[in-house]
């Protein structure tokens, strides 16, 4: 998108610089200058200085400088574009799109403003003494402050089908923006109802500041009512591109170079009011977009997750995806039962952030503890698989020096030689490189695209058949993670954000080149091969004029069908791993029993998978 210079020169001199600044850095007058601590670099002497008659910053001490554009874009992590319509916004400045961009930004702010009629819809009847006190209460025994629940925008939907709907309808709003939005859906009749009903709401931002999507709390529980329901997928929500917190914590998390990531919104909430930023996935595991993300304002990420065996098993998962992104991963590890709301609240703010510095332990040390607890280091073929893991993450790190260094912490905690740990990093590295030696070979072969299973094969061939509205279905009810690795899923992240470039009215995605799609070769062999199958008959009818049926009748049916065999494949993947676990686990064991546990509810998750029960349409 281009945006015309004289805009450009608006926004520019319409933006206070001091004013913007003011925002991130404590400033002192100085002169005609202002001086204050550079938000860039670490630093006890302040260097960086602001001149507002020139509209222009400068730091003395790493170099920085140049306006409020540059500033934003420095501190903000922002294109050039993304930059002018964040000071546009800021200051009140309608941004006039290019005619090729404009139909298309239209669309996107008619979903942006009924996100925000929503947000404060909610936040009045949670207000409302009448409609909202159950939902305030529930809140208040959460121990959260009236500021916090300003703060953080918190609000209500309550228990009707149509309120929501009825208020948008006297705002000008139409059902369908709503359903864009993610805030209705659409009954057999082909009438609306709210998505969202007697809930306590957690509006979701990007890291911009823009209301992107809600989670919703119910507030009566029942077998076919989920505690918590978040927003579909939408064309301004993605899940696994999206964390809760960040919006109001990256300003400290900056200042620190690292952030604490937590399981739940009210694990952020509490915390914020105990003075401490931290950010939470949104129904995802962390996935690679979201360490990318924290890596634009942080360097470190620290994990504050429940302890319980399905919070252990979370942090690990999550170390691998922070140490493959590189960013660096550290663990604080709760007394057992506790979680980071039920913890802080016992404690208090000033003991809780001493127990953060005196627990908070890198992940090698993590990782060595908690296989010690779970016996793993007792035998040799244990500990030599434990090492084994150790010398996999140590390949992920970036930095050479940091690499010997955990290869000596890990000879010293282990008890084994440094030059064996050292040989099995190098074990590693030579299987990534000989890995990474014999990829570009094999793009043009069928072997690997053809590995993909069917279920799966036949949701891509979904996506880039139906477009927009069968993306959406489908990573609606499916997390990225759920694809297979390499060029599977390297194409559904294509075709998000594809999705994300066009709106739900635009021409299918399956009627696009391949080559557009910002993938490798084998993810392009893939979609081609996908839309040959479906379209090498129809192409050769349609030169003929001959009618050709549609290939998938119903598709939401067969999305359905697949989804399912997915998703039943991983569970009894799981829940085979847990047997294993519950038989090697002592018996009567504590950690035998959370095994039971989490085995008891994989169980029921596949009862309800196979009745249909966990797809939302």
């Amino acid at each position: 998108m281009w945006i015309p210079d004289h805009i450009v020169d608006q926004v520019r001199e319409s933006s206070d610089i001091l004013g913007v600044v003011q925002d991130y850095v404590r400033m002192k007058k100085a002169g005609n200058n202002y001086v204050g601590l550079c938000p860039f670099h670490e630093e006890k002497t302040p260097s960086f200085n602001v001149n507002p008659s020139k509209g222009i910053f400068k730091c003395f001490g790493c170099g920085k400088g140049g306006n409020v554009l540059t500033f934003v874009m420095e501190i903000e992590r922002l294109e050039f574009v993304d930059a002018v319509r964040w000071l546009a916004d800021r200051a009140g400045i309608k941004i006039p799109e290019q005619r090729v961009d404009r139909e298309a930004f239209e669309q996107t702010e008619v979903v942006y403003h009924a996100l925000r009629f929503a947000s404060e819809y909610f936040t009045q009847k949670l207000q409302d003494p009448v409609s909202g006190a159950v939902a305030l209460a529930y809140l208040q025994r959460r121990g959260l402050t009236e500021n916090t629940i300003e703060r953080f925008q918190l609000g209500y939907a309550p228990d009707s089908w149509d309120g929501l709907l009825k208020a948008a309808e006297r705002g000008h709003i139409k059902p369908e923006a709503l359903e864009r939005a993610g805030l209705v859906k659409k009954n057999d009749k082909g009438g609306y109802y709210d998505r969202f009903r007697n809930r306590v709401i957690f509006p979701v931002w990007s890291h911009i500041g823009k209301i992107t999507g809600f989670g919703g709390r119910a507030l009566k529980e029942g077998p076919r009512t989920p505690k918590y329901l978040n927003s579909p997928e939408t064309e301004v929500y993605h899940k696994s591109f999206v964390l809760y917190g960040l919006y109001q914590a990256k300003r400290e998390a900056r200042q620190q170079g690292k952030v604490l990531l937590v399981e739940g919104y009210t694990d952020v909430l509490a915390l914020d009011q105990a003075g401490i930023g931290s950010v939470a996935c949104c129904g995802t595991a962390l996935t690679p977009q979201q360490v990318k993300l924290l890596g634009r304002f942080v360097k470190e990420i620290q994990l504050l997750y429940d302890a319980d065996t399905a919070g252990a098993e979370a942090t690990e998962r999550a170390i691998d995806c922070i140490l493959q992104n590189g960013l660096d991963a550290s663990v604080v590890s709760l007394p057992e039962g506790e979680d980071p709301d039920s913890f802080v609240r016992k404690q208090g703010a000033d003991e809780f952030k001493a127990y953060l510095q005196d627990e908070t332990r890198d992940w090698l040390e993590s990782f060595f503890w908690s296989a010690k607890q779970k016996n793993t280091l007792s035998t040799p073929q244990g500990m030599r698989k434990e090492i084994s893991r150790v010398a996999e993450r140590i390949t992920w790190l970036q930095d050479q020096l940091l690499q010997k260094l955990y290869i000596q912490k890990t000879s010293q905690l282990f008890g084994v030689l440094e030059g064996d740990v050292a040989q099995e990093v190098a074990v590693h590295f030579r299987s990534r490189q000989t890995s990474a030696n014999t990829a570009p070979a094999q793009p043009e072969s069928s072997e690997t695209v053809d590995t993909i299973p069917e279920p799966e094969r036949k949701l891509l061939e979904l996506m880039l058949e139906e477009g927009a509205p069968m993306i959406e279905y489908i990573l609606g009810n499916m997390s990225l993670e759920e694809f297979q690795k390499g060029p599977s899923l390297e194409l559904v992240e294509a075709l998000v954000a594809l999705y994300h470039g066009h709106t739900r009215e635009s021409d299918k995605l399956g009627s696009i080149d391949v080559g557009q799609l910002q993938i490798s070769a084998l993810g392009r062999q893939l979609a081609a091969s996908l839309l040959i199958r479906q379209h090498e008959i129809s192409k050769k009818w349609e030169e003929k004029k001959i009618a050709v049926p549609k290939l998938n009748q119903n598709p939401k049916r067969i999305a359905k069908d697949c989804m399912r065999r997915v998703k039943r494949k991983l569970i009894k993947g799981e829940m085979k791993d847990l047997m294993s676990g519950i038989t090697s686990a002592e018996e009567g064991s504590e950690a035998q029993l959370e095994l039971q546990e989490e085995y008891r509810k994989k169980s029921q998750y596949l009862i309800s998978l196979e009745k249909g029960e966990v797809f939302e349409d």
